[in-house]
């Protein structure tokens, strides 16, 4: 869909995914490599575990579809040409540390003065300045500090880092919807701007808000395993005959029908029992609210389900997840996934050529979309990453042949920056709900889109009702996470069920540039606002539609959350302790990952539609989204037979590599070793505590280290439990080994988030000024401006009056009828 822009590549292992991202959806990505190859080439697992930079398996997923030039910049002709490159350049992609390229007289300033047009996109662990700037650091490291590891895990351990998706991935997949944001930008003003991600504040939407649940009042949130009832804890995770299952046991009336019928399922299986199962739970829920019962009973319920679920296969009880519609999906293994027919109904896998020649099954779209085949498949042909210098000849001939433009992609005529942000123009008609699809309408609205949210009082979206709330309290109005997700939405109440609200939201579409939906696949059939109904009324619309699984296929019917999302996808298998089962990652994980991949989409569509006149429909699946994120593992699975399962918070390529307790009631503090210079320099740290007696340890390599792995990570633990976390982490940052306090909602604030406004305050109709979380993308001129946050139905008649023309009399009788008030359930 991007086929004129051009962007350069200089990122290491830490942006790839980024530029791999922008490749997809049709960019000309250009990795300029020094003559030895990427360091992305070096980094992690090999084909056949030969180390050798042709072989690295992140390039071969990552590098796809794109090319390869290599140039020494430090050579004077090398760099003219490099210069002479970035003239072509629409966007540059860079994840070096901080003030490398200036300190090489190539930064933004220099190659911007050489092209206004560019838009520089940079990576870093924690920003580019702040006090955390130039931290060492990992992926550990980054987890640690996003406020997301302390949740992920079980109470009676050390918190977990998420095995399953690297921080970096997220920051690279927030960056690549930036430099969209950006390049739209750039085409009307004719100039570039910088556009940065922090790891740590894009990893921080993994931890759900919960960061200031203590700062607005809530109780803190800590790690369970799952989540906490009035409490008792109930897992996501359960143990089945042959592996385990994710299971949603809520009690709340909107999943009450899910309840219900699991309730049936195991009185019909012999599993009934009185008081359990046929228990009003709702109501008990009520009475444990109210103070006039303990919450005892529950415990006994989850006893019995964990009892029932383990007399059962995971093919079995998932048959019947489909045939009674309960809220249960496998924990999918690798293997699951590649022999999933669902995934295989939707062509989502392709056998693609690797660059040695042998052939492995790789993920095919992002999404699927209207002007791909039936099939799913691009319109174009695949490309195996490519090797060293593949392309050098090439991409400087065509420099000779076509002379040196500034910039390449089709440019309006030069006019001012939008003062009302650079997707100011865009109409979006968002009818998602809770956290998948929101997430990435809301960064559309915080950059100056007008995204009018269409909701419904009688099935309130369930992100009004998220934790944490503002003074403890829940309340459609109270909900910090609902807030930091839909904040500069306007919130419009209108009843789907109803006849009249349907023709309203009709010629809503008519409004729109972009509507958006996150409902089961046959609800918007069945009011007739598919695609095919919305396209007569909206020809050159652009649609998505996301969902768990897909609009169709075997198993597009299963309903549920990111927590079943991310074990379908095969994120909850590698995260826990080798000796347990899995356990994470935390929370609804395919919300964090998809939102970012349906950003990236819409705004591709959207250029696309810009240059030619044409819209498309868009079917997210929100499983597919997220397998991209781990691409590289899939390729070690096939390639090289590797499991990828339970290490808790071991890396076999670095050592030590841990959470370790520190002084403090449930503190922790993430310490890791890239290399032996790291582990000399934290030696030199404990030996001057005299902590570390043997000068011998010192010299040792990565196995030698291993091998006495116990007692190196008694001896640390010795040390750390006796000082804060922010000392340890004060003191080994000093000595330039990567280390970082744990964070939760109870520490004091992190330096590096108040000096990059992670938190700002907005206002709504019912209380002060509030904090909320604000879009993980900056952009440097034209800046995320969140100033509110919308009361439910609070903007319904402004809408109806400035945008549809409605009178008084035509508003009447739309709330006498029920059209923009309660209605039916859907």
């Amino acid at each position: 869909m991007l086929p004129p822009y051009r962007v350069l590549d200089l990122s290491d292992e830490h942006g790839l995914f980024c530029s791999r991202l922008l490749a997809e959806v049709g960019a000309d990505v250009i990795h300029v490599e020094p003559p030895s190859g990427s360091s992305a080439r070096h980094d992690g697992r090999h084909a056949g575990n030969i180390v050798d930079p042709e072989r690295s398996l992140t390039w071969w997923a990552m590098a796809r579809d794109t090319r390869s030039v290599t140039l020494d910049l430090d050579d004077d002709i090398d760099r003219a040409r490099f210069l002479s490159l970035v003239q072509t350049a629409d966007a540059l992609v860079e994840s070096a540390d901080p003030g490398t390229w200036e300190a090489r007289g190539l930064g933004y300033e220099e190659l911007s003065a050489l092209n206004p047009r560019l838009v520089w996109v940079s990576i870093t662990p924690f920003g580019s300045t702040g006090p955390k700037a130039n931290y060492a650091s990992t992926d550990l490291i980054v987890q640690a500090a996003s406020g997301a590891m302390t949740l992920t895990g079980e109470a009676d351990r050390a918190p977990l880092r998420a095995a399953g998706v690297p921080a970096w991935t997220h920051a690279a997949a927030e960056a690549a919807g930036g430099a969209l944001i950006a390049l739209r930008e750039s085409r009307r003003s004719g100039h570039g701007q910088r556009v940065e991600v922090s790891a740590q504040r894009a990893t921080n939407l993994t931890a759900q808000f919960s960061l200031p649940a203590a700062q607005v009042g809530h109780l803190p949130v800590t790690r369970a395993g799952g989540f906490n009832l009035y409490g008792v804890d109930v897992p996501f995770i359960w143990p089945a005959a042959d592996g385990y299952v994710s299971l949603t046991l809520a009690l709340d009336p909107l999943n009450k029908p899910f309840l219900d019928r699991l309730l049936a399922f195991m009185v019909e299986e012999g599993h009934g029992a009185p008081g359990i199962t046929d228990r009003d739970w709702v109501a008990h829920v009520r009475r444990v609210r109210s103070g006039d019962q303990p919450n005892d009973a529950f415990v006994d319920l989850r006893d019995a389900v964990a009892a029932f679920i383990s007399t059962k296969s995971k093919a079995d009880l998932f048959a019947a997840a489909l045939d009674r519609k309960l809220l249960l999906v496998p924990v999918s293994t690798f293997d699951d996934l590649y022999e999933s027919p669902q995934l295989e109904h939707r062509s989502f896998w392709t056998e693609e050529q690797l660059p040695d020649g042998s052939v492995a099954k790789l993920p095919n779209h992002l999404v699927r979309s209207s002007r791909q085949g039936a099939d799913g498949a691009p319109r174009r042909q695949r490309r195996p990453a490519p090797a060293i210098g593949q392309h050098t000849d090439e991409v400087f001939a065509e420099l000779e042949r076509f002379g040196v433009p500034t910039g390449s992609a089709p440019r309006q005529q030069d006019v001012a920056p939008v003062a009302d942000g650079p997707l100011a123009g865009v109409k979006v008609l968002d009818m998602m709900w809770v956290m998948a699809g929101p997430v990435s309408t809301g960064v559309m609205a915080q950059y100056g889109a007008t995204v009018v949210r269409i909701e419904n009082e009688a099935r309130l979206d369930t992100a009004r009702l998220l934790a944490p709330w503002y003074e403890g309290k829940v309340g459609k109005e109270s909900s910090l996470g609902f807030g930091s997700i839909n904040a500069n939405k306007l919130s419009v109440t209108i009843d789907p069920n109803s006849t009249e609200g349907r023709a309203v939201i009709l010629e809503l579409v008519q409004w729109a540039d972009i509507v958006t939906e996150s409902f089961s696949p046959r609800a918007m059939t069945k009011w007739g606002l598919d695609y095919e109904s919305l396209r007569a009324v909206k020809p050159d619309l652009i649609m998505l539609s996301s969902c768990l699984m897909g609009q169709d296929g075997p198993h597009a019917y299963v309903a549920g959350y990111g927590t079943m999302g991310s074990a379908a996808a095969g994120l909850v298998q590698p995260t826990g302790w080798p000796d347990r089962g899995p356990n994470g990652p935390y929370g609804a994980y395919t919300d964090y990952c998809a939102p970012r991949i349906s950003l990236l989409s819409v705004l591709a569509a959207l250029d696309h539609r810009d240059r030619t006149g044409e819209g498309q429909y868009l079917d997210q699946s929100q499983i597919e989204s997220t397998v991209h994120y781990a691409t590289p593992a899939l390729l070690d699975h096939q390639l090289n037979g590797t499991s990828w399962d339970r290490l808790a918070n071991d890396d076999p390529a670095l050592f030590p590599h841990d959470a370790f307790r520190s002084a403090g009631d449930d503190e922790w503090t993430a310490i890791a070793c890239r290399d032996e210079a790291d582990w000399a320099a934290l030696c030199a740290v404990l030996a001057g505590d005299d902590m570390l007696v043997d000068s011998e340890w010192t010299t040792l390599d990565l196995a030698g280290r291993r091998a006495i792995g116990a007692q190196i990570n008694d001896a640390i633990t010795a040390w750390t439990s006796q000082l804060a976390p922010s000392e340890i982490e004060a003191r080994l940052q000093a000595a330039s080994v990567p280390a970082h306090a744990v964070i939760h909602t109870n520490s004091p604030p992190d330096p590096q988030l108040v000096h990059l406004d992670h938190q700002v305050l907005v206002q709504h109709p019912d209380r002060p000024p509030a904090p909320i979380e604000r879009t993980r993308i900056d952009l440097s001129r034209t800046p995320a401006r969140p100033t509110h946050v919308p009361k439910l139905g609070e903007h319904t008649e402004h809408v109806l009056r400035s945008v549809l023309g409605y009178d008084d009399a035509r508003i009447a009788e739309l709330r006498r009828s029920g059209a923009l008030g309660s209605g039916r359930r859907a």
